[in-house]
Formats: structure tokens, C-alpha cells, sequence
């Protein structure tokens, strides 16, 4: 059974197993207990209101949260609400955490989506004042994932770290250097430094001083960091950022999984490196080994697909570069 998820009233959702296909939210709509699993990608609009209470809400495709959007969750250690979102997140949705009394004010994960075409100004929360500091939603960058989180920052503390460094491969590190999605920062000069050890310095004058390549591949297990200078002349420092090698340049998915006929397939394509993307294609085969059609990727790490109407077993070749993987998929 498949549940539309287009709403105009309150609807609380206590599903473990049942998967919904989910395409807009316009009303209000609270996670229970248990974890539910939305299947396809979710746009919340504005107006909009998810309560995302003490469980996971999983998320196969994209997220998608107009302005004037909100997702309210709970801040208590251990029970708060979650979205893992295996897709990408845009857009300005507001988070309204309730703070537990007993909160010691150290992280809270809520949000986590695929770095690679999310907008680190897709959650934005206001600061919340305490009598020993402030409340802040933040974000962090990993190898293949952003994460939103809350923390308290005392009012004792240094300035916090800003999440800069983007992994290009096994390869390279780039500085994020656009200001529409850095924090709204023109940087000029760069400091690298691996293991507190300074490696690299240089301007941003073909931008020589934004990035750095360890040679034919980065150190595993390193953390690397750099200071940077805006274009006022202050100082920045990125987040550590532990290199981790990636196994495979393209890491691709299929769903739904089976599929039902006469409905779209979805393929998905996560990389380091967009250009991988760039000639992508998916090519059809059945069971003979006959050629039924084809799908590109046109640099887009999701697209949807047309299976054949007649149910069966089928196969989608994925070609990129010298990337290749063949998926199985039933059609029923």
C-alpha cells in the first residue's frame, strides 16, 4: 500500500515498515514514535509544518523546504527526532527545537542529507538566547554528508569553527569559496595546514591558495584545517576535516525497487566530483539481452527513468567516464 502525502489536516504517522510515497506537504503532519520511511523525495511549502517528535524519519529521495517552512523537534538527548535524508537538501526551512530542561547544552544531530548539491542554508534556526550562552543550529561537513545540528556556545568559548573544506576525490581539498553558501564570506588568502603542521600558503589569484592536492592521493587519516583571510582582513579557521578514501568515484542506487509498471524508476549518483556526471547514461536491458532504451544523466545525480510496461526482470547499465555498474530491477 502506497499513501499520497499531500495534506491539509493534522495527520500523525506511527509507521515502522509501511513505506509512503511522499511528493508535498501543505498542512501539518507529526512523526510518532516509531521510524517511518518515505519513499521518493518530500517538498515541504510554505506554511508547512512537520513534527518530527522522538523518532527517524527516513527519506530515500530529496528534501525541499519552501521559506516559511518549519520542522519542529525535540532537543532531548537521546529521543530527539531525526531526518536522514539520503538525496539532497535546499531551500530555507525553519527548525523550532524544544529544549529539554536538563539539556547540558552539548550537540544535538537533527539533519543529515548528501553534501554534494544540498545548501548548508536549508535548516536555518534563530539564535536562542541562555543565561549562559546561546543556542545555535550549525552544520558539519563530511566526506559524503552534511549534518545539521543545535549546541550551546558559552559565552567563554572562541568563535566556532567554520565548516569550509570540500573533498574532491581522493585528491583534493577545496575551500568553499562562494559566498551564497559559505556564510557570506570573499576570501583571499589561505593558510593549509595537515596535522597543525602549515603545508601551504598562497592567494586566491588563480586559485592557487584555494585548494590543495597531496600529490597523487591525500593522507588517510590526516586532518587537515586552514586559515583563511577575508576580504576585510579577518581571520577564519575551517573545521578539521579528516581525509577518508572514497571506494568508488560513483556510488549509484536505484528505487523503488521493485517498481510498478507504467510508474517511474528513480536512479541516483553520488560523487565527489560532478564531472563524473557530466556524459553519465543508463542504458535498458531485459532478460535476452535486448536494448530497450536509455537515460542521461545530463550532469543531474537524479533522474528519473521509463521502465518497459511488461513485468519482468531488467537490466540498467550506468556508464560514466570509465565507471561502469550494472543494477537489477522488477517490474511488476
Amino acid at each position: 500500500m502506497k499513501y499520497l502525502f499531500q495534506l491539509n489536516i493534522v495527520l500523525f504517522l506511527f509507521l515502522s515498515t509501511v513505506p509512503i510515497q511522499a511528493q508535498w506537504l501543505y498542512g501539518k503532519a507529526a512523526i510518532g514514535d516509531k521510524p517511518v520511511l518515505i519513499s521518493g523525495n518530500l517538498s515541504v511549502k510554505s506554511g508547512g509544518e512537520l513534527y518530527l517528535l522522538a523518532s527517524t524519519l527516513n527519506l530515500t529521495g530529496n528534501y525541499n523546504g519552501e521559506s516559511g517552512s518549519r520542522i519542529y523537534l525535540s532537543a532531548n538527548p537521546g529521543k530527539n527526532g531525526f531526518m536522514d535524508i539520503s538525496g539532497t537538501a535546499t531551500n530555507a526551512t525553519e527548525i523550532i527545537p524544544d529544549i529539554f530542561s536538563g539539556w547540558d547544552g552539548s550537540r544535538i544531530d537533527f539533519v543529515k542529507a548528501k553534501q554534494d548539491g544540498s545548501v548548508t542554508g536549508a535548516f536555518q534556526m534563530d539564535d536562542i538566547q541562555a543565561d549562559d550562552g546561546v543556542i545555535q543550529l550549525k552544520y558539519e561537513q563530511q566526506s559524503e554528508a552534511l549534518i545539521w545540528y543545535i549546541e550551546k556556545t558559552k559565552f567563554d568559548e572562541p568563535e566556532p569553527c567554520l565548516p569550509l573544506i570540500v573533498q574532491l576525490g581522493n585528491h583534493t581539498l577545496l575551500v568553499n569559496n562562494n559566498s551564497a553558501t559559505n556564510g557570506g564570506y570573499q576570501f583571499v588568502y589561505y593558510y593549509w595546514y595537515k596535522d597543525g603542521i602549515l603545508i601551504k600558503e598562497d592567494s586566491h589569484t588563480g586559485n592557487g591558495g584555494s585548494y590543495y592536492t597531496g600529490g597523487a592521493d591525500l593522507e588517510a587519516g590526516a586532518d587537515y584545517t586552514v586559515e583563511v583571510i577575508d576580504s576585510e582582513g579577518n581571520h577564519h579557521f575551517s573545521c578539521p576535516y579528516r581525509f577518508v578514501p572514497l571506494t568508488s568515484p560513483i556510488n549509484v542506487t536505484v528505487y523503488p525497487n521493485p517498481v510498478l509498471r507504467n510508474t517511474k524508476a528513480y536512479i541516483q549518483a553520488e560523487t565527489q566530483d560532478i564531472s563524473f556526471l557530466q556524459n553519465a547514461i543508463v542504458d535498458i536491458y531485459d532478460m535476452m539481452g535486448q536494448y530497450r532504451g536509455s537515460a542521461s544523466m545530463n550532469g543531474q545525480t537524479l533522474v528519473s527513468i521509463d521502465l518497459p510496461a511488461i513485468p519482468g526482470l531488467y537490466f540498467l547499465k550506468f556508464r560514466a567516464k570509465d565507471f561502469s555498474k550494472t543494477i537489477k530491477i522488477v517490474v511488476e
